[in-house]
């Protein structure tokens, strides 16, 4: 109902621990995309063909094992029959269950219902079927989820800072659900399906936060995001938590993906803090600003920016 909640206040400290672990996968992943960064730019970024090729080479790695998983599945799992109790969000992501090499009507293809669908309603599926651990039959078990986990979030790294445009908020977004989804079920099988935690869609959530944390280290943003996905202000504190632990426990390692990018690729940035070297040496914005200020007027002529920005050095 409205005023409970799906989750035991106890359960703050299970969400820091996911938090955590959530930091250090997305530690883990900021390594491996920096050093591939530093890769790319010494073997590829200089040469516009090979930038081509190996965005064709990838596409065609990808496209094969988002169809060689499923295949590899190789079973089909009974439709829930009883629905009763579902909402109509519920039954609705169980029309879009993938009955690849099933029985149509009859039976799906759990690892194919992750590949093979939209993201949005990947995502969808890990957040919205509950599993409490007492009588509901997990729609995607461990392996399936492991089997998607895995091989997605090595793809996600591997395909990031490609010569195409791409991001990282639904691949954080769908690894992290999937993740925590996890997570939940092996709490459930640690306390054999009795029920103590809270379902496998609410610590589906919460990996969706640790991870998306765990490779930004963006606190507020996340929790905003994600809020606005359930929109259930209940989840306000187990985010938070989760979220700062990410973020403490990724810091501990290096720094957020975004941040490793601008300073690879030497963007030009004022930080938000004040650089050591200018600490300690005390120098002032005076010894670093140029005399020859170069101004724009409110409204100004295209050709002039180019000119400016094409020409001045700073």
């Amino acid at each position: 109902g409205e005023g409970s909640s799906n989750y035991s206040i106890w359960e703050l400290a299970v969400f820091a621990v996911l938090g955590c672990i959530g930091g250090l996968i997305g530690a883990c992943f900021n390594a491996a995309s920096e050093h591939l960064t530093l890769w790319r730019i010494k073997h590829v970024n200089y040469c516009k063909k090979r930038r081509v090729l190996e965005v064709l080479l990838l596409s065609v790695l990808t496209s094969c094992v988002s169809f060689l998983m499923p295949r590899l599945w190789n079973r089909c799992t009974a439709l829930p029959t009883d629905v009763q109790g579902w909402n109509n969000q519920q039954k609705e992501l169980m029309a879009e269950l993938l009955p690849f090499q099933c029985i149509p009507g009859k039976e799906y293809n759990e690892v194919a219902s992750l590949y093979l669908v939209d993201a949005d309603v990947a995502i969808r599926q890990l957040f919205h079927f509950r599993e409490t651990g007492l009588t509901d039959a997990p729609t995607f078990s461990s392996a399936a989820i492991f089997l998607f986990f895995v091989p997605y979030i090595s793809l996600a790294c591997i395909v990031y800072g490609i010569g195409i445009p791409s991001g990282l908020l639904v691949p954080s977004l769908l690894t992290g659900a999937s993740f925590g989804r996890l997570f939940g079920h092996l709490l459930h099988m640690l306390d054999h399906t009795s029920g103590t935690f809270a379902d496998s869609g609410t610590y589906s959530l919460m990996g969706a936060a640790a991870i998306m944390a765990g490779f930004s280290r963006m606190t507020i943003s996340v929790t905003v995001i994600l809020l606005e996905a359930t929109g259930n202000m209940q989840y306000v504190l187990p985010l938070m938590v989760t979220v700062m632990a990410a973020r403490f426990t990724g810091n501990l390692f290096n720094e957020g993906i975004y941040d490793a990018t601008i300073h690879i690729k030497h963007y030009p940035l004022l930080e938000q803090e004040v650089p050591g070297v200018a600490e300690r040496h005390e120098i002032v914005a005076g010894q670093a600003m140029t005399s020859a200020v170069k101004c724009l007027r409110p409204v100004e002529r295209v050709g002039v920016v180019y000119d400016l920005l094409r020409y001045t050095s700073h």
